[in-house]
């Protein structure tokens, strides 16, 4: 059988009934339910560009229509020209997963051969003599005169495939629920910004609180390690604020604001998430333009990669289907949020201490604190005092628990990273005069350069808080060495010593331990700033 018949006869390609259309998603229920904005689908600061309408559309039809059995075979360069569509809901009822996978890989090559086949058919001059070659010159016609040539589709390699993420982005709607109101108010009220914005997580992570990326981005908002800690996120060992949805959108929404500001349009400022500010304006300065609609469909000129190309029109498209979720995805009803009572922990803890005191499971308090990690889920090291912990409202009542210590036990539990904290040790044998809980200093390398938190710090998240905390400083838990524990007054004078590791300044080690510059100077008897590795310095 030669290719052109296993392409067209032996697997179900559909040509132009299931081309990309608007409106063409019938059955998607009512319009009663939660609307996310206040503005209409074409209205506003995102209404789509007549010029963008087609792709956006295109990546609507990805999100919302075409399943994981379904692959779109499309123009790279312009999404909206669909060649066909490659169904494989049947394979898939009698095929296990890694059979199908290779199945649909095959299947994939071979059609792609057999597209390239006919077109260079085409560019012979041979007249169009199947289904597919007479699709394909209707297709090319919806393009721009200069991106006709049907010699560039083969040279440049411009068949692309693409699979429908139907069922990951309903997953996506469920989860989204549960924090875009308090992301929302976040973007509004403290950043002034259009809450338009907090819809980049679809395209970004499928809001997946615990994603990681290939390349090392994290949380929702797909932060890198540098980028986080260059707004005020702790990235390290035991926690990673990127985890952490509101503290992630904080960062986000002073990204984004800064980016408008510096790129002067929205389109541009959201693409740059993708590609950097300095990336953006580099392309806006050779495309001799800042509409990213003139940018992004382009004749003959590819400014940026596909995904940056592609990046804003995703954005709209994620913004009209949540606008209109119930007609997307009517099965999916609309989650309760989150609500949750912040509580600052004032002593290390583990977190099955922590659970078993709030009367809830461990992975309840989980879903609410992504931003602890690993180890201190499986119990090897310590929720560090200082941590804001998240606490489900529906057991606020018990957060007063929280300031029973916990028994001491036999295993060394150790809690380090970004806190000022201690490291509690086990008093099994006995061996009175240990101290089980010790001041210590952090290492330079689980801190990033940022102010840390400490535990009279305001509630980290006040648009979801239902309960506030008194706002008191921590007391510092001692072991006496009769084993009777007593309160230390954080207020009463300590010496704090800091010894300079490599890379640190002294503007990081100031606001490391939230001083200022001229009192580590005044303390240590500096006339300059510069500080050496090894060098100790006292705190004030």
């Amino acid at each position: 059988m030669s290719l052109r018949s296993v392409f067209i006869i032996a697997f179900p390609v559909v040509f132009g009934a299931l081309a990309t259309d608007a409106k063409a998603n019938p059955g998607f229920g009512s319009h009663a339910s939660y609307r996310a904005s206040a503005s209409s689908v074409g209205q506003g600061p995102f209404a789509v560009d007549p010029k963008l309408r087609g792709r956006v559309d295109f990546w609507k039809d990805v999100f919302s229509k075409y399943g994981n059995k379904q692959v779109v075979v499309h123009h790279r360069e312009f999404p909206q020209v669909i060649f066909g569509v490659l169904d494989f809901s049947a394979e898939a009822q009698v095929m296990g997963p890694i059979e199908l996978e290779r199945h649909r890989d095959r299947v994939e090559r071979e059609t792609i051969a057999s597209m390239r086949q006919q077109i260079s058919a085409l560019i012979a001059g041979e007249e169009a003599r199947t289904a597919f070659q007479r699709s394909f010159i209707e297709k090319m016609e919806q393009l721009p005169a200069e991106a006709r040539s049907y010699r560039r589709i083969i040279d440049e390699d411009l068949i692309r495939t693409q699979t429908g993420i139907r069922e990951r982005y309903g997953q996506a709607m469920m989860r989204a629920w549960r924090y875009l109101p308090a992301m929302e108010k976040i973007f509004v009220e403290e950043f002034g910004l259009p809450k338009e914005l907090t819809r980049i997580p679809f395209i970004e992570s499928s809001f997946d609180y615990t994603a990681y990326s290939s390349v090392g981005a994290a949380g929702i908002w797909q932060f890198m390690p540098r980028t986080a800690r260059s707004h005020r996120l702790l990235v390290g060992r035991y926690v990673d604020e990127r985890r952490d949805p509101l503290k992630a959108t904080r960062a986000a929404a002073e990204y984004l604001r800064s980016a408008y500001q510096s790129l002067g349009a929205w389109p541009l400022a959201i693409t740059s998430y993708n590609h950097g500010v300095g990336g953006v304006r580099s392309k806006v300065r050779q495309a001799g333009t800042d509409n990213i609609a003139e940018i992004v469909e382009h004749p003959t000129e590819r400014y940026f990669g596909f995904a940056s190309t592609n990046f804003y029109p995703e954005f709209l498209a994620a913004v009209e289907i949540f606008e209109d979720h119930d007609r997307y995805f009517p099965e999916i009803p609309v989650q309760p949020p989150l609500r949750v009572a912040s509580y600052p922990v004032r002593a290390p803890m583990s977190t099955a201490h922590a659970a078993r005191q709030l009367g809830l499971s461990v992975e309840a308090l989980k879903e609410a604190n992504y931003a602890l990690l690993d180890p201190v889920w499986k119990g090897r090291a310590a929720i560090p005092a200082g941590y804001v912990l998240q606490v489900p409202v529906q057991v606020n009542e018990r957060m007063v628990k929280l300031e029973t210590p916990e028994p001491l036990h036999s295993r060394v539990v150790e809690v380090a990273g970004q806190y000022p904290v201690g490291v509690v040790r086990s008093a099994k044998r006995a061996d009175s005069s240990r101290k089980t809980v010790q001041a210590y200093n952090v290492p330079s390398d689980d801190v990033s350069a940022s102010p840390l938190p400490s535990a009279d710090d305001p509630v980290s998240d006040p648009s979801l808080a239902v309960v506030e905390s008194s706002g008191t400083k921590a007391p510092i838990i001692r072991t006496s060495s009769k084993g009777s524990t007593k309160r230390v007054s954080q207020s009463k004078p300590t010496t704090v010593k800091h010894k300079v590791r490599s890379g640190e300044t002294l503007f990081t080690i100031a606001q490391r331990y939230k001083c200022s510059v001229t009192n580590l100077k005044r303390v240590n008897r500096m006339k300059g700033t510069r500080v050496n590795a090894g060098q100790i310095l006292t705190i004030p």
